[in-house]
């Protein structure tokens, strides 16, 4: 497109577009991980709705190439953004999902411009170029080559098709110069530079984030989700409850004389025990719908049981208590011990007016379990009517 057209210089445009697709597509993923609650998984584009939304996002990306190639007649100009799209989906799409994305451009080119010479033109040359990068991508993942050389050989690849169109001269995809061809290629290359940088930088921003969320987020040993989040999420289901009468039942568990383990196998003996309670516990949680685990202290869980009235709550204990009883906790290569648990089992009432009343009450079923002997399990009685105070019920 020439200047006059484009009132600055097509060069500078190109890489503010480059640099605005790349942006606003993070926008998206990052609203769309923070909406979805997955802020602290990595990143992948080739799996979920991630994916879902990366091949949308660039599908329409392409049909809008071909709509704007088709009003402004100058269809040459828009090349070097077709071959970037097609080259950074296969990258970070992957080859299969990338299909995607070339056939819906394909499809969009058909239905703007009709089955003409140019579009055949076009076609083929998709495909080819498509071929050529994906070989490229295998071979420098193969021979685990530099990033940059991926980058490098793309602008080979695309200086061979720009002076190989200024030879040929394609009257359907466009007659140009030899300073046309070399303005062209150094345009790309130059674009080229600045989505590779931007998306590397911000890929590695995206994955710091995600690091940092996480280690504020997850206990390290259990890889549970630590007391901060325990506290976010208890005020989410307090606000649920007296917002929309969604019921919700709290289990506090504490490791009967885990002091003991310390001292008479050492820590790392202890933190053995500790990680393989965190995953019995993930383990327990997955099995129903939006429950969750935490870590709140050094031997101290917390489980909070959504839309769980107390009959349930207390059977989902039993199980769990039954569970820690009869695992074999491995503390070294030939030394293994059982453990026990005791725990307090309650739920959020009408006239807990403050979260507090609700933890206070687990703490108070948790105490009285430890207080009876330990390896038990205390429950609080449905809410009172007749009588403010109630007794808890043991086993």
């Amino acid at each position: 497109m020439t200047q006059q057209a484009w009132l600055i210089s097509p060069l500078f445009t190109g890489v503010f577009v480059t640099l605005g697709i790349i942006l606003f597509f993070q926008l998206l993923v990052r609203s769309f991980v923070n909406h979805t609650n997955q802020g602290t998984q990595p990143l992948n584009y080739l799996v979920g709705r991630l994916s879902l939304l990366s091949v949308a996002y660039f599908s329409i990306l392409g049909v809008y190439f071909e709509f704007a190639a088709a009003q402004t007649n100058q269809d040459i100009a828009f090349i070097n953004f077709r071959l970037l799209l097609l080259s950074y989906v296969i990258i970070f799409l992957g080859q299969r999902t990338s299909l995607i994305v070339i056939l819906t451009s394909i499809i969009a080119r058909l239905l703007l411009l009709g089955p003409n010479a140019s579009t055949w033109n076009f076609i083929l040359l998709t495909i080819v170029m498509y071929l050529l990068f994906s070989i490229n991508l295998h071979l420098v993942r193969k021979y685990q080559a530099k990033q940059y050389l991926l980058v490098a050989i793309l602008d080979v690849i695309v200086q061979i098709f720009w002076f190989g169109l200024y030879f040929i001269h394609s009257k359907s995809l466009g007659i140009i110069s030899l300073r046309d061809a070399f303005y062209y290629w150094v345009s790309f290359m130059i674009m080229n530079a600045f989505l590779y940088y931007g998306l590397m930088w911000l890929n590695n921003e995206n994955d710091y984030l995600t690091t940092l969320v996480h280690q504020a987020t997850f206990d390290p040993l259990t890889h549970l989700e630590n007391y901060s989040v325990f506290k976010k999420d208890f005020t989410t289901q307090f606000e649920a409850f007296h917002h929309d009468n969604q019921s919700l039942a709290m289990i506090t568990l504490d490791i009967d004389y885990f002091k003991r383990v310390n001292d008479q196998y050492g820590h790392l003996a202890g933190n053995k025990v500790l990680a393989a309670m965190g995953a019995i516990l993930s383990e327990a949680v997955a099995k129903i719908p939006n429950a969750h685990a935490y870590r709140v202290g050094g031997e101290e869980f917390n489980i909070l049981l959504p839309n769980t009235d107390l009959e349930e709550a207390h059977e989902f204990s039993r199980q769990l208590q039954a569970q820690i009883r009869q695992t074999t906790f491995s503390i070294a290569d030939s030394k293994a011990i059982h453990i026990t648990i005791s725990m307090g089992v309650t739920t959020l009432r009408e006239s807990d007016v403050t979260q507090n009343l609700l933890y206070e009450r687990a703490d108070q079923m948790l105490y009285h379990s430890k207080g009876e002997g330990r390896d038990r399990i205390t429950v609080s009685q449905e809410e009172p009517h007749a009588s403010l105070s109630s007794q808890p019920e043991r086993e």
